[in-house]
């Protein structure tokens, strides 16, 4: 896609693995995977909240760092938002997004914890998905 196209397009929202469609403004995480011959369609949804989906928005489109500082991160999904931010909020709703991406497949290691600094998000699984005007 060159600089003109990218002027006319916006995310829409993320491929995670092969299987797995997370939409932006709808706010939601769905998995759909083709069984064998010999088994069913397995399709399951996950809707987040407001702050869930902001905190997995943020993780997402700036998952090519090395790392996203906590302060950071609070500043961007929480204090830019006018909410109050905390080291127990990021924590919680970091918890529940994880638990959420678990429900549906995602491994434990999508979203790694890099002890005293912030966190990663595994960048090899991952495709945007663009929406053109």
């Amino acid at each position: 896609m060159n600089g003109r196209d990218m002027k006319n397009t916006t995310i829409f929202g993320f491929l995670l693995k092969e299987d797995t469609l997370y939409e932006i403004d709808k706010k939601r995480i769905i998995l759909c995977r083709l069984g064998k011959a010999d088994s069913p369609l397995t399709v399951k949804v996950v809707s987040l909240n407001d702050t869930q989906s902001r905190l997995l928005s943020y993780l997402l489109m700036n998952r090519k760092r090395s790392y996203l500082d906590k302060e950071e991160i609070m500043r961007c999904v929480w204090d830019n938002e006018n909410y109050s931010s905390s080291n127990q909020r990021l924590w919680q709703t970091m918890n529940d997004v994880r638990k959420k991406l678990s429900y549906i497949g995602m491994p434990e290691t999508f979203i790694k914890n890099i002890y005293g600094n912030g966190y990663r998000i595994d960048d090899s699984i991952i495709m945007p998905l663009f929406k053109g005007y």
